[in-house]
């Protein structure tokens, strides 16, 4: 068990820690893990939270609570897979440890165990997010004494525990699909992100038809639970929670049997299919081909973009953001009758200028493309720091890249706000400006961020973009410097409506100012210094 344990330490670090360097010390390491699972946490406490609350709303009178923990289940179920699928791509089949790993004296199901175990541990984690909240709606709005027991909470634990096993055992199967896509087919990365594509085109479909599902669901609760009978061991989770321990211990075998054939069954064959992922990946074959002249900026540039559209954990990561924005504008001019009937109710004083800056900054919020940037070079950035290039050529080129992505959206989104709004010209370029300045502090910052708290030496590329502090920062610094320029509209608020709007555009400029400035100071000596 000594070995287990060690072991498990290791890739449970691999999955949720990331140090700014190899010698950080050991409160970064625990201050970024934290931050990682904070926002896993976060993410499965505010879905639980207000989707919970919306259905039982709708289905405590009628005694359908069961359906409130299967969607639940089914929401936790996909979550996970799309939080770790490809983080098991990265973690199990790809680890840069492999090689060191497999060498000694340990059995190979043990090696898969612990790895298994640690994706295992973050799928409990969001887990545990999704059903808890939904106990606690469930004993506050139920009208049939449900969740006022101990033993419920004993069952509705017993669930959530076993939900991540069924979990884990499909994204280590997916992992493995998509590690044997990733060194199969040459344009992998692109039915990647066509598969990842088509998830997100059916969360905006639910998101924009929840209202009417669930007065649907209302209306023909019985007939809904009577139609997920091909979900069998949902159902049976369903009813355990709500009593019946023969049909929970009946789901808890669906999920132990699975995740324990997963382990064994990949532990026999666990060598034989790291070395075979390991040397496709490695081989390299070159044709003679006639090659374009390029200028070294438009040959950066194109590097950049292969590599952000050719990974698809950094496209959906950091591009998430973006696709928001494009999809929040669109929505607006489809919405426009239902939003300015909304804005006529709210009165003459609502804020809807304001608002939607927020709704864009927010968006480039989570869109940071250069702050993991330096990190994805890993062990070959010397490449570059070795080729005729100036320091501040390489960084601009990064910064710049993410303003190549982000201010095309950003205008397409002011564009479609303003029609579908009808903002006065005042506001208008207000919103324009307002959304610019923090599309340029935004990236300018990032890029900083990246320099000061790099990760070169991470086992993936998953635990550079989605778990390290560079990225974080990148991330929530600006979202606080938003709520700053939101209390000042506030403040300004109580004075005249120009000084309101005068007070938040000074400080997203200052800020964007400030950033670009420590960037050009600052940047090329952090450079050198990696």
């Amino acid at each position: 068990m000594k070995k287990f344990f060690a072991l498990l330490k290791v890739s449970v670090q691999s999955m949720l820690l990331s140090s700014t360097n190899s010698q950080g010390r050991g409160k970064k390491k625990a201050a970024t893990g934290l931050g990682a699972m904070v926002i896993i946490a976060f993410l499965g406490l505010y879905l639980s939270g207000f989707y919970s609350y919306a259905l039982m709303d709708a289905l405590a009178p009628s005694h359908m609570e069961i359906l409130v923990f299967i969607f639940m289940a089914i929401a936790a179920l996909v979550g996970g897979l799309l939080i770790t699928t490809f983080a098991v791509k990265g973690v199990v089949f790809d680890g840069r440890d492999n090689d060191l790993l497999l060498s000694m004296p340990l059995p190979s199901t043990l090696l898969v165990a612990c790895r298994v175990t640690a994706i295992y541990l973050e799928n409990l984690l969001f887990s545990f997010f999704m059903l808890l909240p939904a106990g606690v709606v469930c004993m506050l709005m139920t009208q049939n004494g449900v969740g006022h027991s101990l033993l419920f909470w004993l069952r509705l634990l017993i669930a959530a525990l076993a939900l991540p096993l069924l979990d884990t055992a499909l994204s280590v199967l997916l992992g493995a699909l998509v590690a044997f896509l990733s060194v199969k087919v040459s344009r992998g990365a692109l039915g990647q992100n066509i598969v990842m594509g088509l998830f997100l085109v059916v969360v905006f479909y639910f998101s924009f038809h929840l209202n009417g599902m669930i007065e649907n669901l209302a209306a023909n609760a019985a007939g809904v639970k009577e139609s997920l009978r091909w979900a069998a061991p949902l159902l049976w989770l369903g009813e355990g929670i709500m009593g019946d321990w023969g049909q929970l211990l009946a789901f808890v075998a669906c999920c132990v049997v699975p995740f324990l054939l997963v382990v064994f069954g990949l532990g026999l064959v666990y060598r034989k299919a790291v070395t075979a992922f390991a040397s496709r990946s490695a081989r390299s074959d070159y044709k003679l081909s006639a090659q374009s002249a390029s200028g070294q900026t438009k040959a950066l540039l194109k590097k950049e973009a292969q590599r952000f559209f050719g990974t698809p954990t950094y496209f959906w990561n950091a591009g998430l953001g973006l696709i928001m924005l494009l999809v929040a504008g669109v929505a607006s001019l489809v919405m426009q009758a239902r939003l300015l009937e909304f804005v006529d109710l709210m009165g003459e004083g609502f804020p809807l200028m304001p608002l939607s800056a927020m709704v864009v900054c927010f968006c480039l919020c989570i869109a940071p493309i250069a702050a993991p940037s330096v990190s994805l070079e890993g062990p070959y950035l010397w490449i570059l720091r070795e080729a005729p290039l100036g320091g501040n050529t390489l960084l601009w080129i990064k910064t710049g890249f993410q303003l190549l992505l982000t201010l095309p959206c950003t205008v397409f989104a002011w564009a479609c706000f303003t029609i579908a709004l009808k903002l006065p010209l005042g506001q208008s370029v207000a919103l324009l400006l307002a959304s610019l300045f923090f599309a340029l502090g935004h990236a300018s910052f990032g890029m900083l961020m990246g320099l000061t708290y790099p990760k070169l030496d991470a086992v993936n590329e998953a635990v550079v973009i989605k778990q390290s502090l560079a990225t974080t920062l990148a991330m929530f610094v600006p979202m606080a410097a938003l709520a700053a320029a939101g209390w000042l509209y506030w403040l300004g608020g109580k004075l005249t409506p120009w000084v309101a709007i005068a007070l938040p555009l000074a400080l997203l400029a200052l800020l964007a100012a400030a950033s670009t400035a420590a960037l050009a100071k600052q940047g090329p000596s952090l450079l050198r210094a990696l």
